[in-house]
């Protein structure tokens, strides 16, 4: 199994039908594919972004609307999960001994 856990139901059960995917497009769009975390708009990084991140998470309140809604990297989606649950994410060392981000 790929994480999926039988308690929170399928993806339409969650919220993430028919309505999330035209959502998830229109932020995408807005957001022109390129990842809107906090980090790569500080260090001015353009990667291209193929998830839609809820800002504020439902978990923590959030909603769908347009305003909680940023386009994100795959990786930087895992870290700001990791770290909206109160964990902290493992640091990426390059070649060179040195963090990478």
């Amino acid at each position: 199994m790929s994480g999926w856990r039988h308690e929170q139901g399928n993806r339409h059960q969650r919220g993430y039908g028919t309505a999330w995917e035209k959502l998830r497009r229109a932020v995408l769009e807005r957001d022109r594919w390129l990842c809107q975390c906090e980090t790569c708009k500080r260090t001015g990084r353009a990667k291209l972004a193929h998830e839609v991140d809820h800002v504020i998470p439902k978990a923590q309140g959030g909603s769908d609307s347009l305003s909680n809604l940023q386009a994100i990297n795959r990786r930087c989606h895992q870290r700001k999960t990791i770290v909206d649950a109160g964990g902290t994410p493992a640091r990426r060392i390059g070649l060179d001994g040195f963090p990478l981000e």
